[in-house]
C-alpha cells in the first residue's frame, strides 16, 4: 500500500509537470523602491491559491497565470503588493520597504489584536501551514520543535498519544505545569487540546512566560497557548476545501535483545543453564537450531475442547517476532470545510488503527464559527463538537488481575513480550481459540500469558464526547472603546466499559502452574466534566496625539468547574463472556466521586505608547478561589512590561539596510497559584474495606491529614529580550533571558503515625528556574535561480535549583520507584534521579567485590544521579522551494538529562537483554572493581577474581542495583518531513473557475531517532508520567499532567514512525 501511494503520487506529479507548460507564462523583475536594486526571494503567488514561485538572485521570476489573475508580491521588510494580470507577458514590480519587522498583528490578551512590535514579552506565532506540515493528527505534535522555550514530549504511543507540555520548564514541584489553553479568546482546559482539528486552526500564538497571568490569571502562570480558529474566507467569496490524509505507522525503535541463549534457568558456574520447556527465563542453553520441546508434556492428554493433544516442538533458533507482534497502523483522515465572509464550517472523520492489534479509534466532529454585525454590535458564536469511539487493550485491567490473582509479574504488554523467549514465533500463536498451544491453558510458559490472548481478553471500549460552545458579544461604544462579553460552556462526557473474558484453568494447564481461573469481569463507567465561564471587559485604545497612544483593559471573570466519575463493576460473572453487571456473582463494586470549584477574578491593564517605538504596560489581577480557606483564598498579583524599538528611536539606525530592526524588551510579574484539587482542606471519609457489613456502614479517613492553612504558591518572573533584523531583515534574531523564583510550594511531608496519619501537605519548598531562548530565521538563506532556501532554528537552555524544602527535610519524592525515583532535592536541579548503587571504595569510586566470588553488593542508601528534565532543546527547520515544489524538514535535539530504563531491568531479569549476555555468559571479572584480601585491609584492584554465576548476578545484585539501567536521555530526531507540490489547475481542469487550487504532499513524522550508545532500551521521551489528581478520562485526553519524568515501565508502547501522503482540493 505504501509503495502504491508513493508511485501514484510520483506519477501524478510527473504528468502534471508536463501539463504545466500549457499555461501562459508571466515574467518580470522585482526591485526595491529605495535603491532600485533587485530583490531575491520575493514570493510571487496567484492570490487565492497556493501556487507561487520565488524571485532568483537577480530578482527575476517566471510564473504561469491566466489573464485576470491577481499576483501577490510579498517579502519580509517590504509591503505586499497586488497586480492584476492583463494581456502583458512581462510584469515588472517595485516594492516599497517596511522595515518595521514585527509590525504583524498577533492575537494577545483576551483575543485582542496588537502589533507584535508593541509587546514587552517573548511570544511566537505558528501558522496553519507549519502546524500541518507533517500531517500531525493533533495540535501538540504539530508544534513540536518549532518554538523556543516550548518542550512537548510524547510520553507514549498508541491510538491516543500522550503528551507533556512545558513552557520554560516547571513552576510547581507537585502541581500542574501545563500552560493555559485559550481557544478564540476563551480560557479552556488543556485537555481540550486533543479535540482541536489542526486543519481548523488559523494560527497559534504562544506566550512563553507568565506575563499573560496579569490578565488571564493563575492558570497562565505556565505560559499561554492561544489558538485562533478560522472564521471565514479572507476575500469574502465562498471557499470549499476537501482533503484526505492517509498515513502508515510502524515501530521506529525497539529494545536490543540477546540472540545467543534460549529457554531455561539454573545456570552453573559457567553461566550455562538447563533447558526448561515451561520457563519464561532465557537463561538456558545456546541456540542450536534443533527441534525442541516447548511447553508441558501433553502426550496422551485429551482436552474436552481440542481433543487429543501432543507435546509441542519447534525449532530452537532466534527470530524477530517480538517486534513483529506490533502491526502497521493506519490513520485515514478526511476533512471538508466551507467558508464565506464571517462563516466557517468544517467536518472531519479520522480513523486510527493502532500498532497494537485490534486497537482503534474513530474521531469525528464539526466546527461552526459564525459572526454577524448589527450596527455597533457584533455577535459571534463558535461551536465545536468532537466524538471519539475507541476500543483498546486494557493494560490497567490486566494489571488488576495480576494483583488479585497474586501472579507476581508486572504484566504490561512489553513485559509479556520480554517473557516470550526469542525462538518462539509469536505469530504462530495468534489463533488462541482454535490452536491449543496458543490457548490460555496450554501456552508454553509457566510465568506469562500469550500476548494475543491478553490483548483480546482485557479490553476497554467507550465513547468520549467533547462539546465547546462560546458566545461573543462585542459592542463598539466609540472608535476607541469596546465592551465585550464572553460566555462559554465546555463539556466532556465519557461512557466506557472495561471487560475481561473469563477462562477456566484445567488440571493440565495453568491451574497447576500458578494462574488459576480468570473470573470474567466488567466495569461500567460514566464520567462527566463541565466548565462554565462568563467574562465581561472593556478595552480602551486611543491615540491621544501624534506622539502618545493609551490602551487599557478592565474586566471581570467567573467560572465553575464540575466533575463526576461513576464506576460500577462486577469482579466475577456467572457467564464468562456476558458483560452485564446484572449477572454478577457476589457484590457489586463501585465509586462515584464528584467535585466542584469556583473562581472569581477582577483584572486590568494600562499601557502607554510613545511615537510607536516605546511602550510600557502594567497589569494587575485579583483572584478568589473556592479551593482555599476563607481569608487565604484571595490573592493579588501585578506585572509590568516594556519595549523600545531602537531602530526607530535613533536617527542613525533608521532605514539602515544592515541593521534593519532592533528592539529591546523586558518584564516582571508576580503570579499566584492555587493548583490543588477541591476538598483538600479537611478530612474526607470513604467507605472502609469490608463495609457495608449487613446493614452496618463503616467509613475511614485516608493517610493524609489536611491543612486548612494552605495558601497559594507564588512565582516571581523576570525576562529581558532583544529582537534584531539584519540585511533588510533577511537575518532575524531573537534572544531572551528569563529568571523565575517559586516560593510557598505545596509539598507532602511525613508526620508521626501517632496522629493517625502518615503525611500532611504544607507550604514550604522554593526553587529557581532560569534560562535562555534563541531564535534565528534566515529568509532567504540561499537564492539560486528559482531555488529558494530558508532556514530557521530555535534553542532553549534551562536550569533549575531547589533552594529549600522544609526544616529538617532536604528532599521530596515526586514519583517512580523506591529504588529508582524522581526527587526534588535541596541544592540540586528539579528533578533528580535517586537510585540504588554498588558499594564502592570511597577513595577511588571503584566497585567493591567479594574476594571469593567476585560479586559486588548493593549499597544500603540510594545515590543522587542526573536530572530528568532536559537542559537543552533545539529545533532546526530548513526548507527549499523550487517553482511549485516545496520541501521542509524539522530536526529536534534534547540533551543534558538522564532516564531510568525499567524496561532494561525487566529484560535482564528474564535473560533477554544484551547486558545479560555479557562475555557470552562465561565467568568474567567485574569491570573497575576492587576487593580486600583481608578484612579491614586495603582495597586491591581486581584482575583475577571472576563472577561465580552470571545468571545469579543479573537476577540478584545486578537487578537490585538500578544504576545499571540509568541511561543518557539525549536524542536527535528527524521529527518531520514534507514534500508538497502545487499542481497547475489550468493544466488539469482547463479554463474552469470551479477548482481554485490542487496540491499533493508526501509527509513523514519521526523518521529517524539517534540515541547514545548506552541506551539500548527505549525512546527516552517515552516515560511513565503519572497524573496529578487521578481524576480524568483515563488516557483518552492526550495530555499528561503528572510531574514525574525519566522513569519508564513496561506499560509503555514503543515509538512509531509515520509516513503517508495527502491531497487537498480548493473550490
Amino acid at each position: 500500500m505504501k509503495k502504491l501511494l508513493l508511485v501514484s503520487l510520483c506519477f501524478l506529479m510527473l504528468f502534471l509537470t508536463q501539463a504545466f507548460a500549457q499555461n501562459r507564462t508571466i515574467t518580470g523583475t522585482v526591485t526595491a523602491k529605495d535603491d532600485g536594486l533587485p530583490i531575491p526571494g520575493v514570493t510571487v503567488k496567484i492570490k487565492g491559491t497556493t501556487n507561487g514561485v520565488p524571485t532568483d538572485a537577480s530578482g527575476k521570476y517566471s510564473i504561469s497565470a491566466p489573464t485576470g489573475a491577481v499576483l501577490q508580491f510579498s517579502f519580509v521588510a517590504f509591503q505586499t503588493k497586488e497586480v492584476t494580470v492583463g494581456g502583458q507577458s512581462v510584469l515588472n514590480v517595485i516594492l516599497e520597504s517596511d522595515n518595521k519587522l514585527l509590525s504583524e498583528v498577533v492575537v494577545t490578551a483576551l483575543g485582542i489584536e496588537r502589533q507584535k512590535r508593541e509587546l514587552g514579552y517573548a511570544s511566537a506565532v505558528v501558522k496553519n501551514e507549519a502546524i500541518n506540515a507533517g500531517s500531525a493528527v493533533n495540535l501538540a505534535n504539530g508544534l513540536q520543535g518549532k518554538v523556543s522555550g516550548l518542550n512537548i514530549t510524547t510520553t507514549n504511543s498508541g491510538v491516543f498519544e500522550n503528551v507533556k507540555i512545558n513552557l520554560r520548564g516547571i513552576r510547581s514541584l507537585t502541581g500542574n505545569n501545563n500552560p493555559l489553553l485559550l481557544v478564540d479568546g476563551v480560557q479552556t482546559d488543556i485537555n481540550y487540546l486533543s479535540s482541536i482539528n489542526p486543519n481548523d486552526i488559523e494560527d497559534v500564538n504562544i506566550i512563553k512566560g507568565s506575563s499573560g497571568a496579569g490578565i488571564y490569571g493563575s492558570d497562565a502562570r505556565n505560559g499561554v497557548i492561544i489558538v485562533t480558529t478560522k472564521k471565514g474566507s479572507k476575500t469574502g467569496a465562498p471557499v470549499v476545501t476537501v482533503s484526505n490524509s492517509t498515513q502508515f505507522q510502524s515501530v521506529s525503535f525497539f529494545p536490543s535483545f540477546q540472540n545467543q541463549f534460549g529457554l531455561g534457568g539454573g545456570g552453573n558456574a559457567a553461566g550455562l543453564g538447563g533447558y526448561d520447556p515451561i520457563e519464561n527465563w532465557s537463561w538456558g542453553p545456546r541456540y542450536d537450531g534443533a527441534m525442541t520441546q516447548i511447553g508441558p508434556d501433553l502426550d496422551g492428554i485429551v482436552d474436552p475442547v481440542f481433543g487429543a493433544l501432543t507435546t509441542q516442538k519447534i525449532k530452537y533458533s532466534p527470530n524477530n517476532s517480538r517486534k513483529e507482534f506490533f502491526k502497521t497502523g493506519t490513520i485515514v483522515q478526511n476533512d471538508v470545510s466551507y467558508s464565506e465572509k464571517n462563516f466557517f464550517l468544517s467536518l472531519q472523520d479520522a480513523l486510527t488503527n493502532g500498532i497494537v492489534p485490534n486497537d482503534k479509534n474513530r474521531r469525528s466532529g464539526f466546527r461552526l464559527n459564525v459572526a454577524k454585525e448589527y450596527g455597533r454590535l457584533k455577535v459571534g458564536v463558535n461551536t465545536n463538537y468532537v466524538q471519539n469511539n475507541y476500543n483498546l487493550f486494557d493494560q490497567e485491567g490486566m494489571s488488576d488481575y495480576n494483583v488479585t490473582q497474586n501472579v507476581g509479574l508486572n504484566q504490561g504488554l512489553m513485559n509479556l513480550l520480554f517473557n516470550t523467549n526469542g525462538f518462539v514465533n509469536l505469530q504462530d500463536y495468534k489463533d488462541y481459540k482454535n490452536n491449543p498451544y496458543a490457548s490460555y491453558n496450554y501456552y508454553f510458559t509457566n510465568y506469562g500469558l500469550n500476548p494475543y490472548f491478553a490483548i483480546d481478553n482485557w479490553r476497554k471500549e467507550g465513547k468520549k464526547q467533547d462539546l465547546k460552545a462560546d458566545l461573543n458579544l462585542d459592542f463598539k461604544v466609540a472608535d476607541w472603546l469596546n465592551l465585550t462579553y464572553r460566555g462559554s460552556l465546555t463539556s466532556t462526557t465519557l461512557v466506557e466499559r472495561r471487560k475481561s473474558r473469563g477462562e477456566n484453568a484445567n488440571a493440565f494447564g495453568h491451574d497447576e502452574r500458578g494462574f488459576g481461573l480468570i473470573p470474567g469481569a466488567v466495569e461500567e463507567r460514566a464520567y462527566t466534566q463541565q466548565r462554565m465561564s462568563s467574562e465581561l471587559f472593556a478595552s480602551f485604545n486611543k491615540q491621544i496625539n501624534e506622539d502618545f497612544k493609551v490602551t487599557a483593559i478592565a474586566g471581570t471573570y467567573v467560572r465553575q468547574d464540575d466533575g463526576r466519575d461513576t464506576r460500577v463493576g462486577a469482579t466475577v460473572l456467572n457467564v464468562k463472556d456476558l458483560y452485564n453487571i446484572g449477572q454478577r456473582a457476589g457484590e457489586l463494586t463501585g465509586s462515584s466521586p464528584m467535585r466542584r470549584s469556583r473562581l472569581f477574578a477582577v483584572y486590568g491593564s494600562a499601557g502607554v505608547g510613545y511615537k510607536g517605538w516605546a511602550n510600557i504596560e502594567v497589569t494587575a489581577r485579583n483572584e478568589k478561589t473556592s479551593v482555599l480557606a476563607e481569608g487565604l483564598n484571595s490573592y493579588f498579583y501585578p506585572g509590568v512590561t516594556g519595549s523600545v524599538i531602537l531602530s526607530d528611536a535613533i536617527d542613525g539606525l533608521k532605514n539602515n539596510n544592515v541593521l534593519s530592526y532592533l528592539k529591546l524588551r523586558g518584564g516582571w510579574n508576580k503570579t499566584g497559584n492555587s493548583d490543588i484539587a477541591p476538598y483538600q482542606l479537611a478530612a474526607t471519609f470513604d467507605q472502609g474495606g469490608g463495609f457495608p457489613y449487613g446493614s452496618t456502614a463503616g467509613y475511614s479517613a485516608g493517610n493524609t491529614t489536611y491543612n486548612p492553612a494552605l495558601k497559594p504558591e507564588f512565582i516571581q518572573a523576570t525576562e529581558v529580550g532583544l529582537e534584531a533584523g539584519f540585511l533588510n531583515s533577511r537575518i532575524n534574531v531573537e534572544l531572551t533571558a528569563f529568571n523565575q523564583k517559586m516560593t510557598d510550594q505545596i509539598i507532602p511531608i511525613a508526620v508521626s503515625s501517632g496522629t493517625g496519619y502518615t503525611q500532611a501537605y504544607v507550604n514550604a519548598a522554593s526553587f529557581r528556574n532560569r534560562g535562555l531562548e534563541m531564535d534565528l530565521k534566515l529568509t532567504p538563506l540561499v537564492n539560486l535561480g528559482q531555488v529558494h532556501v530558508n532556514f530557521a532554528a530555535n534553542a532553549t537552555y534551562n536550569e533549575s535549583v531547589v533552594t529549600s524544602v522544609y526544616p529538617g527535610l532536604d528532599q521530596v519524592f515526586i514519583g517512580g520507584y523506591t529504588a529508582a525515583g524522581n526527587y526534588a532535592i535541596k541544592d540540586y536541579p528539579a528533578f533528580m534521579i535517586r537510585a540504588t548503587d554498588y558499594n564502592r571504595d570511597p577513595a577511588t569510586g571503584k566497585v567493591i567485590v567479594s574476594a571469593l566470588t567476585g560479586a559486588p553488593t548493593a549499597a544500603t542508601n540510594t545515590v543522587i544521579y542526573g536530572q530528568t528534565l532536559p537542559k537543552w532543546v533545539v529545533g532546526l527547520n530548513p526548507s527549499v522551494r523550487w517553482k511549485s515544489l516545496n520541501l521542509s524538514a524539522l530536526f529536534e535535539y534534547k540533551g543534558g538529562h538522564q532516564a531510568y530504563a525499567d524496561i532494561g531491568d525487566a529484560m535482564s531479569w528474564t535473560g533477554v537483554s544484551d547486558l545479560s549476555a555479557t562475555n557470552s555468559r562465561e565467568r568474567f571479572i567485574f569491570p573497575n572493581s576492587v576487593y580486600q584480601a583481608v578484612a579491614g585491609g586495603p582495597y586491591i584492584p581486581n584482575t583475577s577474581v571472576t563472577l561465580n554465576s552470571p545468571e545469579g548476578f543479573w537476577t540478584g545484585v545486578g537487578r537490585s542495583v538500578k544504576s545499571n539501567y540509568l541511561i543518557s536521555a539525549a536524542s536527535w530526531r528527524f521529527r518531520e518531513l514534507s514534500i508538497s507540490y502545487d499542481l497547475p489547475v489550468a493544466a488539469v481542469f482547463g479554463s474552469t473557475k470551479t477548482v481554485k487550487a490542487l496540491s499533493v504532499a508526501l509527509t513523514a513524522r519521526n523518521l529517524v531517532l539517534w540515541l547514545p550508545k548506552n541506551n539500548k532500551y527505549q525512546d527516552p521521551d517515552f516515560t511513565f508520567s503519572g497524573a496529578s489528581t487521578g481524576f480524568g478520562t483515563g488516557g483518552t485526553t492526550g495530555v499528561t499532567t503528572g510531574n514525574q519524568a525519566g522513569i519508564s515501565n513496561s506499560t509503555i508502547n514503543p515509538p512509531v514512525r509515520t509516513i503517508g501522503g495527502n491531497i487537498t482540493v480548493t473550490f
